[in-house]
């Protein structure tokens, strides 16, 4: 499935985008990625050289997966184009890293089957940043001793989903941690300019308060997480994984036994 030179191939949906093209770039100079082509619903015919300030490059954008061969699927689109492109991408054998977030839960349950179904690998991640995995193992660790907590959390003003994937999957953390419904964890909603991604989650007991904060300024933030999913998720065929955790380190210990 890789290339001839031993490069994994690698289609980003959404590669002129903020994030996809910081993905993409960050594919394209990767020595043992290969940028196989890009997807774009408002550039489809286009060179992706000129978007990319970078004259002509070898990669005519396209709108559809159909006249692509296998390669890894990397999304940051928006979720109602993403999960049919999702479930083709399975169908056809394809292995998916998906930073898109706000699907339904039932959209979330059909692409789940899709992969169990085709046997493919899928890393559906809400967020990539190493900073946010690492805050929500500190959260967990928090959660053991504090009883009330609350999400703050912020945004460019064109994301659609509020709340934010990350802090969805927050309050997941939190509740299981805390035995309670994740509905029953407070989330608060910025989407103002100046911001690309933060959050953070509020703990209070008697006297004081604990805060855990993570700011993401810049989207490159994301690419290591997204290059490590890449270059892991076809060991994991037929499963959906959802923590970057199991991505970056494999050998790390349940939850329940980190010492923070």
């Amino acid at each position: 499935m890789d290339t001839e030179a031993g490069r994994i191939p690698v289609v980003v949906a959404g590669i002129t985008g903020k994030t996809g093209s910081a993905a993409g770039r960050a594919v394209h100079q990767a020595p043992d990625l290969e940028l196989a082509g890009g997807l774009s619903r408002n550039h489809s015919g286009e060179n992706l050289g000129p978007l990319w300030g970078l004259g002509d490059l070898p990669w005519v954008l396209s709108d559809s997966l159909s006249a692509l061969p296998y390669a890894v699927l990397v999304d940051f689109t928006e979720p109602d184009s993403a999960l049919p492109r999702l479930l083709e991408a399975a169908e056809r054998g394809w292995d998916i890293v998906v930073g898109t977030t706000g699907f339904s839960p039932a959209g979330r349950v059909e692409l789940a089957n899709r992969v169990v179904q085709c046997g493919v690998g899928a890393a559906v991640i809400a967020n990539f940043s190493l900073g946010a995995w690492v805050a929500e193992r500190l959260a967990a660790e928090a959660s053991r001793y504090f009883s009330a907590a609350e999400i703050v959390e912020g945004h460019h003003v064109t994301k659609r989903d509020r709340p934010s994937g990350t802090a969805r999957a927050m309050a997941e953390t939190l509740g299981q941690r805390m035995k309670r419904s994740p509905d029953d964890i407070p989330v608060h909603s910025l989407r103002l300019p100046g911001m690309v991604a933060h959050q953070t989650v509020v703990f209070g007991s008697q006297g004081q308060l604990l805060s855990i904060r993570h700011d993401v300024h810049d989207r490159t933030a994301y690419v290591d997480g997204v290059l490590a999913a890449i270059r892991w998720v076809r060991r994991v065929q037929g499963r959906m994984v959802t923590d970057l955790g199991e991505i970056l380190d494999s050998e790390a210990v349940p939850h329940e036994d980190v010492r923070l």
